[in-house]
């Protein structure tokens, strides 16, 4: 097929879709063992679902060449019979290039003990590929919540900005990524979020329950070696007040960056080790000290005058048996070795370990995390490990010993069920991410000491269930239920139904 003038300007008009945004398919930052439990469809990083393959013809096709095909489209559509249509599709063989574009609706709907709130949107989803090496995807949603909005406003959907008026919240959100991929190295620029290491309760090194950023990422390979770096931009939690001027004030956001570089070695499929650096800094623009992957930051951060949030990391992955995984790592926020076996404060740190069994019919996953008081704090706004309100290392805080159970069951090909339980033993000091301890411990920083679970001690019990069921490819439910203990019950039932075309 010649390639004539109004295929290239509809390339060039695919492509510039795709470069909106960001995200990163396949990565060693994508760990295989992650949460299966979610509350809305949206919400499950675009990181883990994989882009199904499409047969399509030569040349471009869209439900709009008649009207017969048109209502042949909608009717299959709306209907539950299951054929992989798109609203747009183009395939051009002799340069390997493929693209589809396809529109989404949802509904949903959260009920509360006492109250209940609605969200509706629409949005739509980009996929391209040229050749085996370039791809890139995006994926663009935008809605409304109605109803009782305060209890909106806990939703997990807002991670980050959101904008409320009298009877409605408005959101919207945008991730993608474009990649080029080769057997030894890869490159990705996007918009999305990482989960490092494996775990269902969340990363104690760096955690996905936060909004969008974008990313540069990087990775190379070389036999059992492999050598990973990220950097991403984030959001201040914050503005600084150096304005007469309030509304300037309101919207003065210092610069904030996260930058994390990991090496891994396989000696064989059974066996992964891995260490790695990560480190929030900003008040300032990009810090050529942190791009160069083979460095120990650390010591770089100590010549900056000792002000970014440094976090040293490292662990394993172990294939025991068949289809049983073993998997542990352990991040130190902060430590001194004169003080590594006292309660000194600074000794800062958090532990994670799991098992994980893998059946035909899914799998099975116990964990067991703890994280010491005030690790992840800092003094400093832009520095704090946080992204847009959200923070970056474990989802439920320091000061605490978190049990957690998943079970993912695949009942047959249009019903999943995933639950999770999970048991929180937490005390009340130093459990944010918030906390200043240059305030804290203002004179005995040097002295001061915490034991575990310092404070008053707070038990959490938490039950979590969803049926996941794909109908078609056109249409998705989700139901389900998630329900926490501390001096009594809360519960939320939660449904939902999504339109793909």
């Amino acid at each position: 097929m010649r390639l004539d003038k109004y295929h290239v300007l509809l390339i060039v008009i695919l492509c510039s879709c795709g470069l909106l945004s960001a995200l990163m398919p396949q990565s060693v930052f994508t760990p295989s063992i992650h949460s299966m439990m979610h509350s809305s469809l949206l919400s499950q990083n675009p990181n883990y679902i994989s882009q199904p393959e499409l047969t399509r013809a030569e040349g471009l096709s869209h439900p709009f060449k008649s009207p017969e095909v048109f209502v042949d489209h909608l009717t299959t559509a709306l209907g539950l019979a299951d054929h992989d249509l798109n609203l747009l599709s183009y395939r051009h063989q002799s340069s390997a290039f493929e693209a589809d574009i396809s529109v989404i609706a949802g509904y949903e709907h959260n009920f509360t003990d006492d109250t209940d709130y609605r969200f509706w949107y629409k949005g739509w989803d980009f996929f391209a590929r040229a050749g085996e090496r370039l791809s890139m995807y995006s994926l663009w949603y935008n809605g409304a919540y109605y109803g009782d909005l305060d209890a909106a406003e806990s939703d997990e959907l807002i991670d980050g900005y959101f904008k409320r008026f009298n009877r409605r919240i408005q959101l919207d959100n945008m991730n993608g990524y474009i990649q080029y991929e080769t057997d030894s190295y890869s490159l990705a620029l996007g918009r999305g979020r990482f989960q490092i290491a494996p775990s269902i309760s969340g990363s104690i090194i760096l955690s996905d329950n936060v909004n969008d950023y974008g990313y540069f990422l990087a990775e190379g390979r070389a036999g059992a070696f492999s050598l990973s770096f990220l950097h991403g931009s984030l959001k201040a939690d914050s503005t600084y007040s150096i304005y007469d001027n309030n509304i300037l004030n309101n919207r003065n956001y210092p610069d904030k960056f996260i930058a994390l570089h990991q090496l891994n070695y396989r000696p064989n499929p059974n066996w992964d080790f891995y260490v790695g650096e990560s480190v929030v800094y900003g008040n300032r623009s990009i810090d050529l000290g942190y791009l160069l992957p083979n460095s120990f930051w650390r010591a770089v951060e100590h010549n900056l005058w000792d002000r970014d949030n440094v976090l040293i990391y490292a662990g394993l992955q172990h294939r025991c048996a068949r289809n049983i995984t073993l998997y542990a790592q352990l991040a130190l926020d902060e430590f001194s070795y004169s003080k590594i076996f006292s309660n000194w404060w600074g000794n800062k740190y958090a532990l994670q370990g799991g098992i994980d069994h893998r059946h035909k019919a899914g799998s099975i996953t116990l964990e067991l995390s703890a994280v010491r008081p005030y690790t992840y704090a800092h003094f400093q706004n832009h520095s704090m490990y946080s992204h847009d309100g959200q923070p970056l290392g474990y989802r439920h805080g320091s000061n605490v010993l978190n049990l957690s159970l998943q079970n993912h069951l695949q009942i047959m090909p249009c019903l999943e069920w995933n639950m999770q339980a999970g048991f929180s033993y937490r005390g009340s000091e130093g459990t944010s991410w918030q906390d200043n301890y240059h305030e804290i411990f203002e004179g005995v920083i040097d002295e001061a000491e915490v034991q575990w679970f310092a404070g008053e001690i707070n038990r959490e019990y938490s039950i979590s269930n969803s049926l996941n069921i794909p109908l078609t490819r056109n249409h998705t439910l989700l139901a389900g239920h998630q329900g926490k203990y501390m001096d009594e019950w809360q519960h939320r039932v939660f449904a939902a139904w999504q339109f793909r075309l």
